[in-house]
């Protein structure tokens, strides 16, 4: 093989080398736009119905004041051997492991320290009052 190129060749090597990148960049944009626009939701067991059903549920730590704003279908985010595991950071954990909150019980309570400490002020295992609220809307459909 010859070991020296000349420069001529060098540039007509890289120039096709572009063309090339640039039709696999091509490709891949049209592959993608031929995609349906859906979120990817890892297993995710998702319940588009009972989450509409929470949002008209009063919220579930009234009985601790201070409720403020619309009602918010509140996933548990944290794990719990009875129960089963957090899905991870950044991830929601399965519709029927939700609960209704307020929003400031919700963003300011419930996402803003341990939500473990929230639960157990409230004096409610948030699985159990999930399920509950799950066992309701299914009998209601």
């Amino acid at each position: 093989m010859n070991a020296a190129l000349t420069a001529e060749e060098r540039e007509t090597l890289q120039a096709a080398n572009r063309i090339k990148r640039s039709l696999r960049r091509e490709r891949r944009r049209n592959l993608l736009a031929q995609r349906p626009h859906e979120k990817k939701h890892r297993g995710r067991e998702r319940d588009t119905g009972y989450l509409a059903y929470l949002r008209r549920q009063p919220c579930e730590v009234r009985h601790m004041g201070g409720c403020d704003g619309p009602i918010h279908a509140a996933h548990i985010r944290y794990s719990d051997a009875k129960h089963g595991v957090n899905p991870g950071m950044g991830r929601k954990n399965h519709d029927r492991h939700a609960n209704p909150l307020c929003e400031r019980h919700h963003l300011h309570d419930q996402h803003q320290r341990s939500e473990r400490a929230f639960w157990a002020e409230a004096g409610k295992d948030p699985y159990e009052v999930a399920a509950g609220h799950y066992e309701a809307y299914r009998r209601a459909a």
